[in-house]
């Protein structure tokens, strides 16, 4: 509704009003004329807006206001990233080079006596023994993963190969990396004949508080002896003692011992296992004899285990 109907309806109002009214005295026609048309003036002055200015639109007070349009602006181009100098107590430090993971350690026994070959194969020479209660760490893997590479527990050579029929592992032996066999020696290998012998235990000894066990070997292969390896463990008490020497030599109490330089084959000797501080009679008592045909245990070797209680 403009100002100019809003300002007629009342006056309208007063008019019929005032010709209702006794006594009300009345305009002109002249001069109501003249109000009129100065209220239409002054009504036309105050609500046009200025020629230059566009009427702004009416919204309805029940419309929904409309969501603005996003307006996106277009990226600056980068300008060159200057080049930073640190100070040389500010320089960080390159990070160190991470270690490389290295394979789990596995490891070997056997349950049986097992040649150690110079290769995997009952063609290459046998370099020495692998005793049951022995264990060595295993280096490498044929391809087929029949044979397994230790260190030597002999002094022949100072690694080998065993053959896996009686093998245990500790670990997983198929993370073992695979080696590369040597050559498969050109000439015909000739037999290497095996140490046999046999033994039996000869009594128990003191003397000056020390206490060991005599035994009797006897040669039963085509070699003659000339070394020896003996080790005791006391299973009872976990107490371990071994001996080592060039030939064979038994002491009967405090009485001189013994010594014969070889054992020839078919022959018999006695010698003295190692020497314990207390008297270990009545435990249970683990022996390994290992013989050589040569000296320092060297040269064709076998050995003999067994458990009793002296």
């Amino acid at each position: 509704m403009s100002k100019l109907r809003r300002f007629l309806l009342p006056f309208a109002a007063f008019l019929l009003f005032a010709c209702a009214t006794p006594g009300a005295e009345l305009m002109s026609p002249d001069d109501l004329n003249t109000v009129i048309a100065e209220t239409i003036v002054f009504d036309l002055t105050q609500s046009a807006p200025p020629a230059t200015a566009t009427p702004p639109s009416v919204v309805p007070s029940d419309t929904p206001t409309p969501t603005p349009t996003l307006i996106y602006l277009q990226p600056r181009v980068a300008s060159e990233t200057p080049t930073l100098t640190l100070a040389p107590e500010l320089v960080t430090p390159s990070p160190l080079p991470t270690d490389t993971m290295k394979p789990p350690t596995v490891k070997v026994k056997v349950t049986r006596p097992t040649h150690c070959r110079s290769g995997p194969g009952q063609t290459y020479d046998i370099v020495g023994s692998f005793l049951v209660g022995m264990k060595a760490e295993v280096i490498g893997r044929d391809a087929k993963g029949k044979y397994w590479y230790i260190p030597n527990p002999y002094v022949f050579t100072d690694y080998c190969w065993i053959w896996g029929e009686y093998a245990v592992f500790e670990g997983n032996e198929l993370l073992v990396p695979v080696m590369t066999s040597p050559p498969t020696p050109t000439s015909t290998p000739t037999a290497i004949p095996t140490l046999d012998f046999k033994t039996e235990t000869s009594g128990h000894y003191p003397c000056d508080g020390k206490h060991w066990l005599n035994f009797t070997i006897t040669n039963n292969s085509k070699n003659s002896f000339a070394s020896i390896r003996v080790t005791m463990t006391d299973l009872s008490e976990n107490v371990s003692r071994s001996i080592t020497a060039n030939g064979f030599s038994s002491q009967v109490e405090c009485n001189k011992p013994k010594a014969a330089e070889f054992l020839l084959q078919k022959a018999s000797t006695k010698i003295s296992g190692p020497k314990f501080e207390y008297d270990f009679r009545g435990h249970e008592i683990q022996v390994e004899i290992t013989v050589c045909s040569e000296k320092d245990l060297k040269g064709v070797c076998g050995a003999r285990q067994f458990k009793f209680t002296p």
